[in-house]
C-alpha cells in the first residue's frame, strides 16, 4: 500500500530529478554519466547519448542474467526496441532513446552496452547509395567491354561469408570449404555472394546485363564468416593457409580478400601480412580491400597495408562517361601505412555496382532499397573494388597463364589511368583492355613489382594484428563466450610466433574441422571494413556490426 508520505517522497525526488535533467537541456547537455552507467558503456556511445540526447541510438546489450528477459523488459520499459537476440553473446540488439542510455546501463540487469555502427559511422551516411541509381557504366569506365576474354580457365579463391547458388554461376563455383559453425558453406549474411557476382557472374538471370567481370572464371569459396559476418584474425590466417595447400588441385590463381582491420603493427613482423605474403609467394595474385574508414590519411586496413599485394580503394565516375566528375569515393581508405607506404596501389568502381542478391541474407533484409529486380542487389565500397579488380587479374592469367604475381602487379599499375593517381588513388583507375593487352603480348614492357621489398617475418603479436576489432567465441565449449584476445587463435589455442613459417605450415594443422565447430559473434566488428559499413552502418543491426572490419 502506498502512503500518501511516500508519494510525497516520491513525487518529490521526481520533481528534483526533473530539474536538474531540464537544468542539463538548458545548457545544452544531459547530465553527466553516473559512473557505474559510464563503466559498462562503450565511451562512444555515452558521448553521443550526452551530445544528442533527442536521438534514438543502435546498441547491443549483455544481460546479466539471459534466460530472466529483465534487460529486455528494461529496454522496453524506457520506450526502446529489442531487436535481435544473441545467444552467444549473453544478450540483444536494441534501439533505444538516447536519452534512457544511462539508465538501461546502470540497471543490474545489464552487464556492458556497445555501440553499433550507427554511433561510430555518424559523420558518414552510406544509406544515400542505396537511393541512387545501379551503377551502368562502370563497366566502360574499365574500359572492360574491348576485352578479348572472359576468365576462362583461372580460378579466384573467394575469403569471405560463403556464397549462395545462383544460375549466374551455375557450375562454376569449383570448390568450397566452412571453417564456421554454420558447415553448410553457405551465405547467410549476403556479402560473399556479392563478390562472387562481380567476379564471375554471367547474368543469366538478367540477359547478361549485370555479369560479372570475368563471366568464365571459376571460384573457389572459402568462408571464414557466419550470419552475422564476423571472424577472427586466426580464423584468416588458418583459411589463407588452406588456400596454399589447395592451390594445385583447385588451380587457384587468385585471392580475393575483403577482410581487414585497422591495426598498426609492423607489417614486417605482423602474422596476418606474414601470412598474404605467402600466398603471394605461392604464385597466386592476393587482392585485398583498401577498407572504408577514409577520408583521413593512415586508415588503410591490414593486411591492405602489405607492401607486397594489391590493394585496391574505390573511385566513382559520376554517372558519365566523362572523366572531370571521377573521384575516389570519400570513405575510400588511403595512406600511407604506418610504415610509411603509400598504398592504395590504384582504384576501381566501387559506388552502386549490381551484383547477386542473396534472399532473406542480413545485407538483403536491412537494405530493401538496394534490390535490383528479383536477383540482384546495389552495393558501395572498396570490396566491390577489389572483386572487379580479382576479375580483371582473371582475365588477365587466361591471357597469359604463365604469370606470376609480381608482374601482374607491375602490369596494372603501369597500365592503370593515371587521372586519378595520387595518395587516394594509387596509380590510377584500372584499365582492364590495357592490362590485359600488355599481359597477352607485352608482358615484359612493364617491370615486375615489389622489387627491393623486405618481407616479413610474421613473428610479431597475433593480438596487436587484431587492432581494435575482437569476438567472443566459446572456444572451451562451455556455453559461455568469452572475448577472444591475447596470444591465442580462436580455438583457444596458444599462438606461439616462431614455431611457424612458410615451411611449417602443414595444411593438416589448418584443416577446416578444427575451426568449424567454434561459435562466435560480431559484438565486437564494425562494418567498416568488411565492406559493410557502406551498405549503411547506421542501419545495421548492432549484433551484425560492431563497425569496423570487412571492407
Amino acid at each position: 500500500m502506498i502512503t500518501r508520505a511516500r508519494l510525497d517522497r516520491t513525487i518529490a525526488i521526481f520533481l528534483a530529478a526533473l530539474t536538474v535533467f531540464a537544468g542539463g537541456l538548458a545548457a545544452g547537455r544531459l547530465p553527466t554519466f553516473p559512473a557505474l552507467a559510464a563503466a559498462k558503456t562503450d565511451p562512444s556511445l555515452a558521448a553521443a547519448a550526452t551530445a544528442h540526447p533527442d536521438r534514438t541510438l543502435q546498441v547491443i546489450v549483455r544481460a546479466t542474467n539471459p534466460s530472466s528477459g529483465a534487460a529486455e523488459a528494461l529496454v522496453r520499459s524506457d520506450g526502446g526496441q529489442v531487436m535481435r537476440r544473441l545467444p552467444i553473446v549473453g544478450g540483444f540488439s536494441a534501439v533505444v532513446p538516447a536519452s534512457s542510455l544511462a539508465q538501461i546501463a546502470q540497471s543490474s540487469a545489464v552487464t556492458r552496452v556497445w555501440a553499433d555502427g550507427k554511433v561510430r559511422m555518424s559523420d558518414v551516411n552510406y544509406a544515400k547509395f542505396d537511393a541512387l541509381l545501379p551503377n551502368t557504366l562502370w563497366r566502360s569506365y574499365i574500359k572492360l567491354p574491348s576485352v578479348a576474354w572472359d576468365g576462362t580457365g583461372v580460378n579466384v579463391a573467394l575469403l569471405d561469408t560463403g556464397i549462395t547458388p545462383s544460375p549466374d554461376l551455375a557450375g562454376r563455383v569449383v570448390d568450397s570449404v566452412d571453417f564456421t559453425a554454420e558447415k553448410d558453406n553457405l551465405d547467410h549474411f549476403g556479402h560473399g555472394t556479392h563478390m562472387a557476382g562481380i567476379i564471375a557472374g554471367d547474368g543469366s538471370l538478367s540477359n547478361g546485363k549485370w555479369a560479372g567481370v570475368a563471366p568464365g572464371a571459376g571460384i573457389v569459396s572459402v568462408k571464414v564468416a557466419p550470419s552475422d559476418g564476423s571472424t577472427d584474425v586466426s580464423v584468416v590466417i588458418a583459411a589463407l593457409q588452406w588456400i596454399i595447400a589447395n592451390e594445385q588441385q583447385d588451380n587457384i590463381r587468385v585471392l580475393n580478400l575483403s577482410f581487414g582491420t585497422d591495426s598498426t603493427q609492423p607489417y614486417s613482423v605482423d602474422p596476418l601480412d606474414y601470412a598474404v605474403e605467402q600466398v603471394w609467394n605461392s604464385g597466386i595474385v592476393v587482392v585485398a580491400a583498401a577498407g572504408n574508414r577514409g577520408p583521413d590519411t593512415g586508415t588503410i586496413n591490414k593486411p591492405g597495408d602489405d607492401p607486397y599485394i594489391i590493394t585496391v580503394g574505390a573511385m566513382n565516375g559520376g554517372g558519365t562517361l566523362d572523366h572531370s566528375d571521377d573521384v575516389v569515393l570519400p570513405f575510400s581508405s588511403r595512406g600511407p601505412t604506418q610504415d610509411g607506404l603509400q598504398k592504395p596501389d590504384l582504384v576501381a568502381p566501387g559506388a552502386t555496382i549490381v551484383s547477386l542478391r542473396d534472399p532473406g541474407s542480413a545485407i538483403d533484409q536491412m537494405h530493401p532499397d538496394a534490390v535490383v529486380g528479383t536477383s540482384y542487389f546495389k552495393g558501395t565500397g572498396t570490396s566491390q573494388a577489389s572483386a572487379i579488380v580479382s576479375g580483371v587479374v582473371a582475365l588477365m592469367l587466361q591471357a597469359r597463364p604463365t604469370l606470376m604475381p609480381n608482374r601482374v602487379k607491375g602490369i596494372l599499375t603501369g597500365t592503370a589511368m593515371g587521372y586519378l593517381a595520387g595518395s587516394a588513388g594509387g596509380d590510377g583507375l584500372v584499365n582492364a583492355y590495357a592490362a590485359t593487352q600488355a599481359a597477352a603480348y607485352l608482358p615484359y614492357a612493364y617491370p615486375r613489382a615489389n622489387q627491393g621489398l623486405t618481407p616479413s617475418t610474421g613473428l610479431g603479436s597475433l593480438e596487436a594484428s587484431r587492432g581494435s576489432f575482437h569476438v567472443y567465441a566459446d572456444s572451451d565449449g562451455d556455453g559461455v563466450p568469452q572475448l577472444i584476445q591475447g596470444e591465442i587463435d580462436l580455438r583457444g589455442i596458444p599462438w606461439v610466433a616462431n614455431s611457424w613459417d612458410a615451411n611449417n605450415w602443414d595444411a593438416n594443422n589448418w584443416d577446416a574441422n578444427s575451426w568449424n565447430g567454434v561459435e562466435w559473434a560480431a559484438n565486437a566488428w564494425d562494418a567498416n571494413q568488411w565492406d559493410a559499413n557502406q551498405w549503411d552502418a547506421n542501419q545495421w543491426d548492432a549484433n551484425q556490426w560492431d563497425a569496423n572490419a570487412w571492407s
